[in-house]
């Protein structure tokens, strides 16, 4: 038989292991965490972080407030894992991106897979965390620009890169609830229409409309 039949084989096995490393590193991720991952493997990683389940949450005697951001959880999510970062404690794998402090951080899981993950952080670390993820994924899929207002009136462009891979998108606005922070998440494709899916069969039984965005990093006192 011929070498090159010999090599032949070698050669494909060769590419198809380099394609496989190549699509594996390349897979988007949000704290070492990918689209997919479990609550279990979540847990051993970040073991500070505590995990409710909405709809659990929702039945407790407490605030109205308190009852009404589990209600619109149930939509978002069937555990919720979250914790909000002490500025003065020591610096952990969890607390900061990109040499930045993180503020608060949270993770919505459906059907136990990960599905979002977000985190908010002071808007000077936009800079710093956009180069990150340029080196690490390529530039980004997509810009875009918007109009924002401050409080006392004055308007600013919020800029959003976006970092596309199948079944996944990251997202890093410049300005979110407010121009002193910055948010960055990692979401599923198909949680957006999951989530338009339960909102329409929650107001479908209610009566009641649903129809707002996720609201994350703002849970009542």
């Amino acid at each position: 038989m011929p070498k090159d039949h010999l090599l032949l084989p070698a050669i494909l096995v060769l590419l198809l292991f380099t394609a496989s490393s190549t699509y594996a590193d390349d897979s988007l991720e949000f704290k070492g965490l990918k689209i997919g991952s479990t609550a279990e493997e979540l847990r051993i990683k970040y073991p500070e972080l505590v995990c409710s389940d909405p709809k659990q949450e929702a039945t407790r005697p407490v605030n109205e407030k308190l009852k009404k951001f589990w209600e619109r959880k149930q939509m978002e999510a069937d555990l919720f894992c979250e914790t909000v970062i002490d500025g003065r404690a020591r610096p952990t794998a969890l607390s900061e991106v990109t040499g930045h402090r993180i503020n608060a951080i949270d993770f919505h899981f459906i059907a136990d897979r990960l599905m979002y993950g977000y985190a908010s952080l002071d808007s000077m670390a936009f800079d710093d965390l956009i180069a990150a993820l340029t080196i690490k994924y390529g530039l980004p899929t997509r810009k875009d620009t918007e109009e924002v207002r401050a409080r006392a009136g004055a308007k600013f462009t919020n800029t959003i890169f976006y970092w596309k891979r199948a079944g996944a998108t990251i997202r890093v606005s410049k300005y979110d609830v407010g121009l002193d922070t910055a948010s960055y998440s990692l979401s599923a494709d198909n949680y957006w229409p999951e989530i338009a899916r339960r909102r329409a069969a929650r107001a479908k039984a209610t009566g009641k409309s649903l129809d707002c965005a996720p609201e994350v990093g703002d849970r009542p006192s």
